[in-house]
């Protein structure tokens, strides 16, 4: 830290000195506490490195339970700088150091070349398997002076021990990560683990961290609803997408017609749509990777009969929606899958009724699955 000094002609400062300033008051705004360092004077400037304060764990954070402890990372040091003249003279002036973080979240500010200083990355948690990207930034310090020597990236899976982030070289300056791009698979995470992310920055003998917790979460359906098909022409098929009933001669929005005994079909062969019975599903557990799994592993069926309470149905759909707006549509195929659980059955003398909840949710694979082959 450079200190100037001003002098009378023919007055030399011939020492410099840092101190602690403990207790200072408005009527006394200089206490001397323990000696801190001795600046080196050259030119007519002083300077002293800031290292010599020691660890910055001196600043009181204040625990949950309201204890008090030293283990804080930014704050002020608060100091005296007493220097001595060639005359005999000294003098004292207080000077208030503020200690910052060695290296900062940021903010994405759309692609800025000075992103906003963060609190967190901003990221919580990510898709299990879900190949599109999520980013986190960091940057270092850049004061005059300072020179990072490097950058240590670090991850731990469920609170045990820190080991590299492979694959990576991380910039001494600033950086973004994909963690959702990451090998986190190969390294052992599974759905739902909460992964601690640690980047180091070092200066010299100085050292800062930040850290941030990423859960890679579960693929899982969207809430439940409820449907039901009938031999009632006015509630004979069903759409999956928009949840409604529709007539026997509706062929625009349905994809399930009903088919005696209890059972549904798919309306037509324009509806990509392939059931596969599946009652060792639990319906309100299943997750999209097992429902992937469970019906790669099946068998494919158009429709199905004979339906009975607590059957467990899997469904995979494609449609062409419109992932754009209403003034730039962008119609793309996106394959569903759903579950389908049987929750009541009703036979009267010439009528048939077959109510079930069911959800959906789309898959996101780092992989291409095969599409949906109509037969």
């Amino acid at each position: 830290m450079p200190i100037a000094l001003f002098t009378k002609e023919g007055v030399t400062a011939t020492k410099v000195e840092i101190y602690q300033n403990i207790a200072a008051t408005t009527a006394d705004p200089i206490k001397l506490g323990p000696k801190v360092a001795d600046a080196t004077i050259a030119n007519g400037k002083a300077t002293f490195n800031t290292s010599t304060l020691g660890s910055f764990d001196v600043f009181p954070v204040t625990q949950t339970d309201g204890t008090v402890t030293l283990t804080g990372k930014t704050g002020v040091f608060v100091l005296a700088i007493i220097t001595t003249y060639s005359d005999g003279t000294s003098t004292r002036a207080p000077y208030r150091l503020t200690v910052a973080k060695g290296i900062v979240w940021k903010a994405d500010d759309h692609g800025s070349a000075t992103n906003t200083t963060t609190s967190t990355s901003g990221v919580t948690a990510v898709l299990y398997n879900d190949p599109t990207p999520v980013n986190i930034h960091y940057a270092t310090v850049s004061n005059t002076g300072t020179v990072v020597d490097k950058v240590v990236g670090e991850w731990s899976i469920n609170g045990g021990a820190y080991s590299p982030i492979p694959d990576l070289t991380f910039s001494t300056s600033k950086q973004t990560i994909d963690v959702a791009g990451l090998d986190y698979i190969g390294a052992g995470v599974q759905p739902d683990d909460v992964v601690t992310f640690r980047f180091t920055v070092t200066a010299g003998t100085q050292t800062d961290a930040i850290t941030t917790k990423i859960t890679y979460a579960e693929q899982v359906f969207d809430g439940a609803k409820d449907g039901a098909l009938s031999n009632s022409d006015t509630t004979s098929q069903f759409s999956f997408q928009t949840g409604l009933n529709y007539d026997g001669a509706d062929t625009a929005h349905t994809e399930v017609t009903f088919t005696s005994p209890f059972g549904f079909v798919r309306s037509s062969n324009d509806v990509r749509i392939e059931f596969v019975k599946a009652n060792a599903l639990n319906f309100d557990t299943t997750t999209l990777l097992q429902a992937e799994a469970a019906f790669n592993a099946g068998t494919k069926v158009s429709g199905l009969n004979n339906l009975v309470l607590n059957d467990v149905v899997l469904y995979k759909v494609t449609r062409n929606v419109n992932v754009g707006s209403d003034d730039e549509p962008d119609f793309q195929d996106v394959t569903y899958y759903g579950l389908i659980q049987i929750t009541d059955r009703v036979a009267g003398t010439t009528s048939q009724k077959l109510s079930f909840s069911y959800k959906e949710g789309v898959l996101h694979l780092a992989e291409p699955t095969t599409p949906v082959v109509i037969d």
